[in-house]
């Protein structure tokens, strides 16, 4: 083989294995998005609030398939009276893990002592990109 096609040989290659290296990140790069707003009661106290805040917390702890959570209440939130006061977003790895989340035992009881604090709770789940 002659230099030039040594040259394009080993170009063709690094373009590929670059090519094929920035995919990989890239789908590796990506988490699945849970995003969770609540809407509480109107005569739920504001320590109330607080407590579903630090156990919803709590679950990173507990839950080994979240990979990341953090939310909190609205900025406004107490002039917000009958609206979506509180949002939160818990990061997974895939809908496997998004699954074992939504059925752990411990969400089960965190779900089962907050819902009848709450109006109305969103879901989103989505990629991130």
């Amino acid at each position: 083989m002659n230099k030039v096609t040594i040259s394009i040989a080993l170009s063709l290659v690094f373009i590929l294995s670059s090519f094929y290296y920035v995919n990989a990140r890239a789908l590796q790069a990506k988490k699945l998005r849970h995003v969770v707003a609540f809407k509480f009661k109107p005569e739920v106290s504001l320590q109330q609030q607080q407590k579903v805040t630090q156990d919803f917390y709590a679950l990173q702890q507990k839950i080994p398939q979240i990979l990341a959570f953090e939310g909190g209440a609205d900025v406004h939130f107490q002039a917000k009276k009958g609206q979506f006061t509180h949002c939160f977003i818990v990061t997974v790895q895939n809908e496997k893990d998004l699954s074992i989340y939504g059925d752990h035992p411990d969400h089960k009881a965190f779900s089962k002592t907050a819902d009848p604090l709450l109006a109305e709770v969103m879901v989103v789940d989505y990629w991130s990109e």
